[in-house]
């Protein structure tokens, strides 16, 4: 599969290449393929990571308690890469990159019902919770509503500040396709070796349920 890569606020494409390496050396061995978007949003670099990488850096979308439009302009990027860069058949996410991969699959199917789903299937690693297009209130978890109906590859951390809302993130996915992995550490995409073959065996299995349909 192709994925297309969402990296984190305040990070860019290439710092999310870094992170990722453990879990794609070895997914690229499987034969799948991963290209990285840089956000639209000049931002400051997040703080564990000044003075140690080279920017520019981005955000997906404004950081805060209300983004407003710049949720909406964050779909239209994304969807112009897809367009020049595309087509993807899944989408893997850290954080602000995985609420907006959440965010624009919900959009897109509440927008365009009739139409097949931008992806295949999804990977959110530590993520936010995902805004709404307006940008002015989250997508909460309601009984018995799903609206993220592909199959999910759900990857938190319980030492995470960030865990809660990536378990309300899961309670938005299909339950029947959604996976869920908590690798027990903070904010981050683990590199020890156990927790890196965990994390492929759930994306991989992710992947045979979007290819079986």
């Amino acid at each position: 599969m192709r994925f297309l890569c969402l990296h984190g606020a305040g990070t860019n494409g290439e710092i999310f290449e870094i992170q990722t390496g453990g879990i794609r050396q070895l997914l690229q061995k499987s034969g799948h393929r991963f290209q990285f978007m840089n956000g639209k949003i000049n931002a400051k670099v997040q703080e564990e990571l000044e003075g140690i990488v080279d920017g520019p850096f981005y955000n997906h979308y404004t950081r805060g308690t209300s983004p407003g439009s710049t949720v909406l302009e964050a779909f239209d990027h994304t969807k112009q890469f897809i367009a020049e860069e595309g087509p993807f058949d899944a989408v893997i996410g850290f954080s602000q990159g995985a609420a907006l991969a959440a965010a624009l699959l919900i959009h897109q199917s509440k927008t365009y019902p009739d139409e097949p789903p931008l992806f295949r299937a999804a990977v959110f690693i530590c993520s936010a919770m995902p805004w709404e297009s307006s940008g002015l209130e989250q997508i909460s978890p309601q009984p018995d509503i799903y609206p993220i109906t592909i199959p999910t590859a759900n990857i938190v951390g319980k030492a995470d500040a960030l865990f809660p809302e990536g378990v309300k993130l899961f309670e938005l996915c299909e339950p029947t396709k959604a996976a869920f992995y908590d690798h027990g550490s903070k904010h981050m995409v683990p590199f020890d070796m156990k927790n890196t073959e965990e994390m492929v065996r759930v994306i991989e299995e992710t992947v045979a349920k979007a290819i079986r349909g």
